[in-house]
């Protein structure tokens, strides 16, 4: 008798520990996975583009901004929910399962209005998308979309002609770094660039940057972009007869080392809210705020006129992407709009 309760004991106890097994597996389940994620990204792009927002899996509590201003496509069609005509090749997914969140990186093809010669006219024009969605139960409850006409690079804007590989290539298990480390290093670049000290940067030697589609920085791009590049961007406005270090495509900490960007007064606040562990990858918004200065104090105590944005004082919302590969910044992608003075992005 005493064997047969035994026995039993052991398959009430075998029964328990295999129901919260079950239900640890179900809990698993229920979270977006990466192509959870991105398939999600991909339904809210197509109804985008459809001007449909019934047909995006928008949870009743969605909240949008694009670039950094509320917006409501849901009510009335606006902004890119307005103009979308066409999604293109050039797509970049950062997915961050462990918070629930993804981010895009795209070029959409818009037609859009514009007046000409006290006409009214539509013109097709590309944008870039740089955008974040939280998802919660498989439903979108965060949207935040910075979204640029910029697509400078050359005319043709040849450097997004394709999306740079490395984005989308999962790190070996001895390139990475933790989700912590991701973070701090990408903290790191903006303490660089406010300290004018590239030095506390770990720089990749192959580190380059983008900005709003151009070129700015880093000696080589990488083969699958450097075909397309035809030729190179216009040169831009510097000191005298001189081209501005701003603009230099020389190593990725030559401009900031220089001191040109003292004229920016301060990148705060800043945020990262997606971190793509598997890839290397983090995506955030950094506000840029420039007081409109004519002249910069340069390290040695000289002083320079400012580069750019004089007497135009504004804050931009600049969302970024790193790509950090053995703890180093190899790839940089920098949106950007200009927005008031003072202002934020509206998520903070």
């Amino acid at each position: 008798m005493r064997s047969f309760f035994t026995f039993a004991a052991m398959g009430i106890i075998i029964i328990a520990i295999s129901s919260c097994g079950d239900k640890e597996e179900s809990t698993a389940s229920l979270q977006c996975d990466r192509r959870c994620l991105e398939g999600i990204v991909d339904q809210y792009l197509e109804a985008m583009v459809a001007h449909d927002p019934a047909a995006a899996p928008f949870a009743e509590n969605i909240r949008f901004t694009e670039n950094a201003k509320d917006i409501n496509p849901q009510e009335s069609p606006e902004g890119l929910w307005a103009e979308a005509t066409a999604l293109t090749d050039y797509k970049i997914y950062i997915a961050d399962p462990q918070a629930g969140q993804i981010a895009f990186v795209g070029v959409v093809e818009t037609m859009a209005r514009e007046t000409r010669e006290e006409e009214t006219v539509e013109v097709e024009r590309p944008v870039i998308l740089s955008m974040r969605l939280k998802i919660e139960n498989e439903r979108i409850t965060e949207s935040e979309s910075i979204v640029t006409q910029s697509m400078m690079g050359g005319n043709t804007g040849e450097a997004m002609t394709v999306p740079p590989a490395a984005y989308s290539e999962a790190l070996a298990p001895e390139e990475r770094v933790s989700r912590e480390e991701l973070i701090k290093i990408s903290n790191l670049y903006f303490d660089s660039i406010e300290q004018c000290n590239g030095k506390i940067v770990p720089w990749h030697e192959e580190c380059y940057r983008l900005e709003n589609g151009m070129w700015t920085a880093g000696q080589k791009l990488p083969d699958e972009m450097a075909v397309h590049m035809q030729e190179p961007p216009a040169p831009k406005p510097g000191f005298g007869d001189e081209d501005s270090p701003a603009f230099a495509r020389g190593a990725c900490t030559e401009a900031i080392d220089s001191g040109v960007f003292a004229l920016i007064e301060s990148i705060r606040p800043r945020r990262i809210p997606v971190v793509d562990e598997e890839r290397g990858v983090t995506w955030g918004v950094y506000m840029f705020n420039h007081q409109g200065v004519e002249t910069i104090t340069m390290p040695d105590g000289s002083t320079q006129p400012a580069a750019y944005f004089v007497g135009q004082p504004n804050s931009m919302p600049m969302s970024e992407l790193f790509k950090i590969k053995d703890g180093k910044i190899r790839d940089i992608m920098a949106i950007g709009v200009v927005n008031e003075y003072g202002s934020d992005s509206g998520w903070e």
